[in-house]
């Protein structure tokens, strides 16, 4: 942000990865699937908003290869990595 406001927490590509790797309930198509979801806005570190941006668009596309189920509990792993 700057000199007056901190900077929101960012989640980087590596601590991203890590998560992703750790959540054993997700098969390789699913994790490479999540990856690619997420590859741009995980360039800079993701934010808060732009998880929530593709979480969203996550819930909305009916034809990706997660669940509701999975989708939430990809939400919130990466949620708790913002805290």
């Amino acid at each position: 942000m700057g000199l007056f406001f901190p900077s929101p927490k960012k989640i980087k590509s590596e601590e991203f990865k890590k998560t992703l790797e750790g959540m054993k309930k997700l098969n390789e198509r699913e994790k490479a699937y999540v990856e690619g979801v997420f590859q741009k806005p995980l360039q800079d570190g993701m934010t808060k908003d732009e998880l929530r941006k593709e979480i969203s668009g996550l819930k909305r596309n009916f034809g990706d290869p997660l669940t509701s189920s999975e989708v939430e509990k990809v939400k919130e792993q990466l949620e708790e990595k913002l805290k």
